[in-house]
């Protein structure tokens, strides 16, 4: 029964996989499927073997999940646990639950399982830690999202926030960089910290990359005694690097400029002085608009009817 119930839960990973991939989300978690140990047990499998007990942070991961369990009739140990009674379930990565499925209060039990067997969406079960279930551990975290800080015309700056999930365990990312051809690099990852800096260099100007960026671990491999490597989905993009060109001409544009520095004081005096002279120029035509349209007005209104009107030839009658 026990094989049986494996199988399942290991076609049920690859279900969450494909559903991730199905609404067009790039893949933040892996499930792999062990069974059955303690709570303790399964973490220490977990942590020697991929990374943790599985963690689903979001609504959003914990209904996913039960999308693939729909049908199937098992429960779990989550990465979930409260330290005493009264204090709150917080997830192996540190991170607090932050909804609420319990399927029923129960203040003994300190580590949380999920119960697929059950009909409602309420799952989740506080059970006591040294009971023996199946147990999900996950795998490496893709990093999300990347940051593209500077594009030069031979090289990328790229960063991307660490997840509280990833720093508790040593890790690298593997970048790849495409264009005709492609090149992959190493990056370790320093430890504690919650930022990852790299910068990719030695690219051509002007020309399109296709970047992908994925996460890898070194584990030990129970079966054959060595070693093996798990690698998380991957983070994807695309980035054009700068025209050489375009920058030298910027650069010798710049440098143009800079020989007429030195005139820039004496421009300025002239500008001043040519405003100064015109504003007094415009005063002076106000002032002799000021005195016609004062003569204008101090005329006699005869003399001014006679110039627009002409008298009558008085010779004829």
């Amino acid at each position: 029964m026990f094989a049986y119930e494996t199988q399942i839960l290991q076609r049920l990973a690859i279900l969450v996989v494909c559903h991730d991939l199905a609404v067009g989300q790039i893949i933040s978690y892996d499930l792999l499927v062990q069974g059955p140990m303690s709570w303790f047990k399964a973490q220490e499998f977990c942590q020697r073997h991929y990374v943790n007990l599985a963690v689903l942070s979001t609504e959003e991961q914990y209904f996913t999940l039960l999308d693939a369990t729909a049908v199937n009739k098992v429960s779990f140990w989550l990465g979930l646990q409260r330290q005493t009674t009264f204090s709150g379930w917080k997830w192996v990565n540190g991170e607090e639950l932050s909804y609420d499925h319990w399927y029923r209060r129960n203040y003994g039990g300190h580590c949380a399982s999920l119960e697929a067997m059950l009909k409602k969406e309420k799952k989740l079960l506080a059970r006591y830690c040294d009971e023996s279930h199946m147990f999900l551990c996950q795998g490496p975290v893709a990093p999300q999202p990347v940051t593209v800080d500077s594009v030069g015309s031979d090289h990328v700056a790229l960063s991307w926030n660490v997840s509280a999930f990833m720093q508790m365990t040593p890790h690298s990312y593997n970048v790849t960089t495409c264009t005709n051809t492609c090149d992959t690099l190493f990056y370790p990852y320093p430890d504690g910290s919650a930022f990852m800096n790299i910068s990719i260099s030695d690219l051509t100007s002007a020309t399109e990359y296709f970047i992908e960026i994925s996460t890898f671990v070194v584990r030990p491999d129970s079966v054959t005694g060595g070693n093996m490597t798990l690698k998380s989905n991957s983070t994807a993009f695309k980035v054009k690097t700068v025209d050489s060109g375009a920058q030298y001409k910027v650069i010798i544009i710049i440098l143009k400029s800079l020989k007429f520095m030195p005139l820039v004081p004496s421009l300025w005096i002239i500008y001043h002085i040519l405003r100064k002279c015109k504003s007094l120029s415009l005063d002076e035509v106000k002032e002799s608009d000021h005195d016609i349209s004062q003569s204008s007005v101090e005329l006699p209104t005869e003399d001014t009817i006679v110039y627009l009107i002409p008298q009558k030839n008085r010779g004829f009658g």
